[in-house]
C-alpha cells in the first residue's frame, strides 16, 4: 500500500501539485492530498480483490443480483463518539422509508400492476433540499453513506426475492447524487436523474427469480429475457404515469454503450443523457456488488477495471464525474493503519482523500478494542496501508494469528 500511495503522490508531483512526500510522515498533510483522477493512468497496479470470473462475463454485468442465501457478513453497528458523524434516528427513518418506497414499486413491477412513484420522488426531494445548506452538506452525505454501508445487508434481506434489486437502487441513489452534484445539476434535474438511476432496472423484477438468482452462466433464452427487461421496465413506468423523459429513457437505454456496442447499437449523443449516466453507474455498482463466484471489488479497483477494459463504453464526462465522486477509502470500508490498528472509515475529507476519519475497532493482533476515532488529518504520523471490506477482516485476523 505504501508503494501505491507513493505512486499516487509521484504522479501528482509530475503534474506540479504540492504534496508532502511519504518519506516525511510527520509533516502536516497538504491540501489536495490526492485525487481519484490519479487512478486513470495505467500504472501497472494489481487489484486487491481476487475474482474467479472476468467482469466482462455477461452474467456479471446483466444480472445485478446475488442469491438471498449469500454469506456476505451481517454488518454490525459501530459506536461513534463524534456527534457530527453518528447517524441520527431521523436519518435511519429516512433511509427506511426510502427503502420501503422502492420495495413497493418493485413488488408492483413484479406483478405488472401500476403504482405511484410520487412518494419516492418526494422522499428524494426532501433529502436533496437538505443538501442545499453548504454547512450541513458534507455531514448529511457522510451520515447517509455510513448508514447505507452499515445497513446494506439488512436492505438486501428486506425481501427474499427482490431485496437485491432494492439494494442496488439504494446504492445507485447514493452514486447518482454524488455524480449529479459533480455535474452541477440543479435540484429538479438531480431528483429526476436520481430516480432514473434508482428505477432503471425495475424491469428485472419481471424476470423469473430462477434466472436472476442463477449462479451458472445464462443460456441464450435466459439472456434474451434479461435483455428484454429494459423495455419491460420502460413499459411498466409508463403504466405508472411516469412522463419524465430522464426516467423513461434511462430505463429503456441504460444497456446502450457509448461506442455503439450496446443492445440496440445506439452510440454517443444518440443515447439519452440520463441513460449515459445511469449506464456507467450501473456497471460500477455491479462490480462492487457481491457475487457467489467472485469477491466484490473495492470501489477504486472497480474504477480501474472500467477504465482499463470498458473506457470506450461510456461518456467521458460521466466517467470523469464518477471517478471524482468516489473516495479512495470510501465511508463504510475498513482500513489498516501503519500502526497495525484496524477500523471503519466514517468520514472523508474531500481535499485530503488519503487522510480519512477512522473509527478504530481492532488492535494490531486483530482483537476487539473499545471504539475510538482517529482523524488522519490531525494524526500526521498515521497513514492507511490497506483498504478492505468487512468480510476480509476474518482473513486478516487469521493471517496475524
Amino acid at each position: 500500500m505504501a508503494k501505491y500511495i507513493d505512486l499516487l503522490r509521484s504522479h501528482q508531483q509530475q503534474n506540479k501539485s504540492s504534496v508532502t512526500p511519504t518519506s516525511q510522515p510527520l509533516s502536516p498533510p497538504q491540501e489536495n492530498d490526492a485525487s481519484f483522477e490519479t487512478l486513470l493512468p495505467d500504472e501497472g497496479l494489481q487489484t486487491h480483490q481476487p475474482r474467479a470470473t472476468s467482469p466482462s462475463n455477461k452474467n456479471d454485468l446483466l444480472v445485478d443480483e446475488e442469491p438471498s442465501t449469500s454469506k456476505d457478513p451481517q454488518p454490525q453497528a459501530v459506536q461513534h463518539t463524534n456527534s457530527e458523524i453518528a447517524p441520527q434516528s431521523s436519518d435511519d427513518h429516512w433511509l427506511s422509508d426510502c427503502t420501503q418506497h422502492v420495495l413497493t414499486l418493485f413488488k408492483h413491477a413484479q406483478q405488472n400492476t401500476p403504482s405511484d412513484i410520487v412518494p419516492l420522488s418526494k422522499c428524494i426531494s426532501a433529502l436533496l433540499s437538505q443538501l442545499v445548506d453548504g454547512k450541513q452538506h458534507d455531514i448529511i452525505m457522510d451520515t447517509l453513506e455510513l448508514n447505507i454501508a452499515q445497513q446494506t445487508q439488512q436492505i438486501r434481506l428486506i425481501d427474499e426475492d427482490l431485496g437485491s434489486l432494492v439494494q442496488k437502487s439504494i446504492l445507485m441513489m447514493l452514486y447518482a447524487i454524488k455524480t449529479g452534484q459533480r455535474l452541477k445539476l440543479d435540484h429538479d434535474k438531480l431528483r429526476a436523474h436520481t430516480l432514473a438511476s434508482m428505477l432503471h432496472h425495475i424491469g428485472m423484477a419481471q424476470v423469473s427469480p430462477d434466472i436472476r438468482h442463477k449462479k451458472e452462466r445464462l443460456n441464450k433464452a435466459e439472456l434474451t429475457k434479461i435483455k428484454n427487461a429494459a423495455h419491460n421496465g420502460y413499459l411498466f413506468l409508463e403504466q405508472c404515469n411516469v412522463t419524465d423523459s430522464c426516467i423513461l429513457q434511462a430505463a429503456a437505454q441504460s444497456p446502450e454503450r457509448y461506442d455503439g456496442r450496446g443492445e440496440s447499437g445506439l452510440s454517443g449523443s444518440d443515447i439519452a443523457w440520463s441513460a449515459r449516466l445511469t449506464g456507467v453507474l450501473s456497471m460500477f455498482e455491479a462490480l462492487i456488488h457481491y457475487r457467489p463466484y467472485r469477491a466484490r471489488l473495492l470501489p477504486r479497483d472497480a474504477i480501474r477495471e472500467i477504465v482499463k477494459h470498458h473506457k470506450q463504453s461510456f461518456d467521458p464526462m460521466m466517467l470523469k464525474a464518477l471517478i471524482e465522486s468516489i473516495s479512495l477509502y470510501p465511508i463504510g470500508t475498513y482500513v489498516q493503519l501503519n500502526s497495525g490498528e484496524i477500523g471503519m472509515v466514517i468520514r472523508v475529507h474531500p481535499r485530503l482523500p488519503l487522510r480519512p476519519v477512522v473509527n478504530i475497532e481492532m488492535d494490531i493482533q486483530g482483537s476487539d478494542v473499545p471504539p475510538r476515532q482517529v482523524d488522519l488529518k490531525v494524526q500526521h504520523n498515521l497513514t492507511v496501508e490497506k483498504c478492505m471490506y468487512k468480510e476480509n477482516l476474518a482473513d486478516l485476523k487469521e493471517a496475524s494469528a
